[in-house]
């Protein structure tokens, strides 16, 4: 059975295997995710304790919730896991979130929008990086 569940700073580093696994590269560094957990709004779906899910977020100085990541293990997904996550956030908070998403992520930009998120723009180098483009989508709440 799978739960989704407020993460806790235990959770942390396996956040951090299921996205290396997911995106083959660190999204959140082994510092900032139990800060993450701690003081922003982290949820994990587990399988039988294992996590297989995670949304990670926090408040912003603007105050709004920004979601750095949203990861799904691949043998797990088409069940709305990512769904539940993301509904999960939007029960605990009525903040406006904000999110910047790979442009060639169809599932993230399209799961957004069922969410009500809209494209704001398109930014190039959000993170200061030279990868091209994201894209900035925001829910106003």
């Amino acid at each position: 059975m799978i739960k989704i569940l407020k993460a806790k700073v235990s959770d942390s580093q396996k956040i951090r295997e299921l996205e290396r696994k997911i995106w083959n590269e660190e999204v959140v560094n082994e510092y900032d995710a139990p800060m993450f957990v701690r003081f922003g709004y982290v949820y994990v779906a587990k399988d039988n304790n294992k996590i297989i899910g995670a949304l990670i977020s926090y408040v912003t100085n603007e105050n709004e919730i920004y979601v750095c990541d949203w990861v799904v293990d691949n043998k797990y997904r088409g069940k709305k896991i990512g769904q539940k996550l993301y509904e999960r956030l939007l029960k605990d908070t009525n903040k406006s979130i904000v999110s910047f998403i790979d442009p060639t992520n169809n599932a993230s930009i399209n799961g957004h929008k069922k969410f009500g998120f809209r494209v704001v723009k398109k930014i190039k180098n959000a993170y200061d990086l030279n990868e091209g483009y994201r894209i900035f989508m925001r829910l106003e709440r």
